[in-house]
């Protein structure tokens, strides 16, 4: 049976969260996808990020998101899954596994949002990106690794991830792969959210 938990009115919100509470459930708003974890029985969480590199949401997500990153430290592992809403080339998500192979992600997303949100560049044209893997210095792993098939295969894969935890907008975190949560009223609120419930998955800190 799926646990679903929505956004509903005040009142219904408070008994739910009471109730959650009694039983020992994980409190707030997300969706159960898989069975859920004790409460404060992990050492680690794992949050996988679904996002698309042309996603306002996304960008909004990538800046709100850092203090939570950088408060949960080595407890919080994350994962990126980039993919495509339809119609778009795959260009960026080529550089960004080849990026991933050689540990660098994280300069690579930030270069492909602010491509897209920062100067307002199309992140689709193959010489845009060709010039993005240039300037984070891997323009060599580009040109030869750009058609490989280990390429393919993980954008496939990234795809295939997406659609086994009902992905269908972005951002969409999935967290130990039992609990989908996707942004409903701000960003904002939706960290919060997120905060709140890997606060409520983490072991207690002594």
């Amino acid at each position: 049976m799926r646990l679903i938990v929505k956004s509903i009115p005040l009142a219904l919100l408070a008994l739910f969260t009471l109730l959650a509470a009694a039983s020992g459930q994980i409190e707030g708003d997300y969706e159960a996808i898989a069975p859920l974890p004790a409460k404060h029985s992990l050492d680690v969480v794992v949050l996988e990020e679904f996002l698309n590199f042309t996603c306002p949401h996304c960008n909004n997500f990538r800046k709100a998101a850092k203090p939570l990153l950088a408060k949960y430290g080595k407890r919080l592992r994350t994962e990126n899954v980039p993919i495509l809403f339809r119609g778009q080339p795959d260009f960026p998500l080529r550089l960004y596994y080849i990026a991933e192979k050689a540990g660098r992600t994280r300069e690579v997303k930030e270069a492909i949002f602010d491509a897209t949100f920062l100067y307002g560049v199309n992140i689709y044209d193959p010489k845009v990106v060709g010039y993005l893997a240039r300037s984070v210095g891997l323009a060599e792993e580009f040109s030869s690794n750009y058609d490989a098939e280990w390429v393919s295969h993980k954008i496939r894969e990234a795809q295939r991830r997406a659609d086994s935890a009902g992905v269908q907008s972005t951002p969409t975190i999935v967290l130990n792969g039992s609990i989908r949560l996707v942004p409903r009223s701000g960003m904002q609120a939706f960290v919060a959210n997120l905060d709140r419930i890997i606060a409520q998955l983490l072991k207690n800190e002594r």
